[in-house]
């Protein structure tokens, strides 16, 4: 069964890679070649692994196996992903290439280009793809499309290592469908998404590129410039309305379109997300004219501002929806490093949060912040009143002792890979603050760094190890630590 799956996942990936094989044939880019050299090798290797998945004897599938299985095949989809950028000479050196691809299929958006304009449309088509891909989900979309892949609980043991969030609200009586409504909604807002960006100042390739890197939340572009290529107010509105639906629990997209407003209004962590937005963007559109005024704030500070009421309230939008949703975008004004502390702090601790679950968004996610801050509040209000009964509800229901032990554990976590991960990108000699908000930008899945790895530097320059550390703490991240971490004890492989 496991070979089966594997082929049917280097099939998909051979079939997206033809589609960016295709667009570079048409606009006959000169190393055009490397897509079907490589897209020839997975799909060859995915047929082999196919015919020996249908002819192996069934042999038990377990739950654990889907932590393995779900972890081998992001790695398996990016090693294989990067070939094409060593192939055509974009990229000269695996930790590189491996980089570049990982963060293209978590949605992460750092780039180890330096140069982005001139390259070959087949390579930033392919960029895009795997962010597309890899936004919702690579095992997702297995399930959603092709029925023979698992059957029962294998489905949703596959479904939850994959799925961002604290738990998995089903859509249909099956995992499948579930699935398969989720795929069918991202297909449409992609769609949607570059039909406003086409009708606008970008060309048809620019906003299917960007489309999909949109609703992925993942923040590659066609332009070193980014949005702020095209110098357009309109396009900065069209893509924070984008990213801020992207943000959104997916599940609430299928009540609204089902006229079930009753459900959209009881989500509390929709509600408290864009809240949220809404306090930051005020605050951020604030900081803009206070700052000036402030001892300290450098006239170099100051004429990174945008200047104007609607300029000033589009920047605002824009960072503040570009950051919770970790798409990881830079605007015409989006160079945050030459703002100033007083902005980066904010900055960061939307980093931290992240969207809501069960989006393509990164971070810890609103509903294990609603979480934490009901469970703190619940045992302070138990030393004032010890015998009372407290519980946690979001939305009005209760959440269960072994979810509140997981979100507790998953920040424990989150802590230590955080610390060990900043340690060890410091001794190979970046910045401490630096070296920690990359870190934090990783495993969030954001693309939003500060000075080394800032919008004006490259984290092409980082050392090769520094990449590798980042690779995996980026993967660790977008399966939400346990999927990876606990293919690292001893218990799993015993049962295994």
């Amino acid at each position: 069964m496991k070979s089966k799956l594997f082929g049917i996942l280097f099939l998909i990936e051979t079939a997206a890679m033809m589609a960016a094989a295709l667009v570079s044939w048409y606009y006959h880019d000169p190393d055009r070649d490397a897509f079907l050299i490589t897209s020839a090798t997975i799909g060859l290797l995915g047929i082999v692994l196919l015919i020996i998945g249908n002819r192996s004897r069934k042999s038990e599938f377990r739950q654990s196996d889907s932590f393995l299985v779900v972890s081998l095949a992001w790695v398996l989809m990016s090693a294989f992903g990067m070939m094409p950028f060593l192939l055509c000479g974009t990229i000269d050196n695996a930790a590189d290439a491996f980089f570049e691809t990982m963060s293209g299929f978590t949605a992460t958006g750092f780039t180890t280009l330096h140069v982005i304009d001139g390259q070959p449309h087949g390579v930033l088509l392919w960029r895009s793809i795997t962010q597309w891909l890899g936004g919702l989900g690579i095992i997702v979309f297995t399930l959603a499309f092709i029925p023979s892949v698992a059957k029962g609980s294998r489905k949703m043991s596959m479904f939850a290592a994959e799925a961002p969030g604290i738990s998995i609200e089903k859509l249909s009586p099956t995992m499948q469908g579930t699935a398969r409504i989720l795929w069918i909604i991202y297909i449409f807002l992609t769609l949607t998404c570059m039909l406003f960006y086409w009708m606008g100042p970008m060309d048809l390739f620019d906003a299917v590129c960007h489309s999909m890197t949109t609703i992925a939340t993942g923040g590659f572009s066609t332009h070193n410039a980014c949005m702020g290529y095209f110098q357009s107010r309109y396009i900065e509105y069209v893509v924070s309305f984008f990213m801020l639906i992207s943000s959104l629990n997916f599940s609430i997209h299928y009540f609204f379109v089902m006229r079930r407003f009753d459900v959209v209004r009881k989500n509390e962590e929709m509600r408290t997300f864009v809240l949220s937005v809404f306090i930051t963007v005020a605050l951020f559109f604030t900081l803009f004219y206070l700052a000036p005024n402030i001892n300290g704030t450098t006239d170099q500070q100051i004429a990174s501002y945008p200047k104007g009421a609607n300029d000033t309230f589009c920047t605002s939008l824009f960072h503040v929806v570009n950051v919770f949703s970790s798409t990881g975008y830079q605007a015409r004004f989006s160079n945050y490093d030459n703002w100033g502390v007083l902005f980066l702090m904010p900055t960061v601790l939307m980093m931290i949060i992240g969207g809501c679950a069960g989006s393509t968004s990164g971070g810890i996610k609103m509903a294990r912040v609603l979480v934490l801050f009901k469970f703190i509040k619940n045992e302070i209000q138990k030393l004032i009143h010890p015998t009372g009964m407290y519980s946690v509800k979001i939305s009005n229901q209760s959440i269960g002792v072994d979810t509140m032990s997981r979100v507790c554990v998953y920040m424990v976590f989150y802590l230590i890979i955080i610390v060990f991960s900043t340690i060890a990108l410091s001794a190979l000699g970046i910045p401490f603050d630096d070296a920690m908000i990359s870190v934090v930008s990783c495993f969030g899945n954001f693309g939003i760094g500060s000075g080394v790895t800032g919008p004006t530097a490259c984290i092409g320059d980082l050392p090769a190890t520094a990449k590798w550390i980042l690779s995996f703490v980026m993967l660790v991240g977008r399966l939400e630590i346990f999927t990876v971490l606990i293919l690292f004890t001893r218990s799993f492989w015993k049962i295994n």
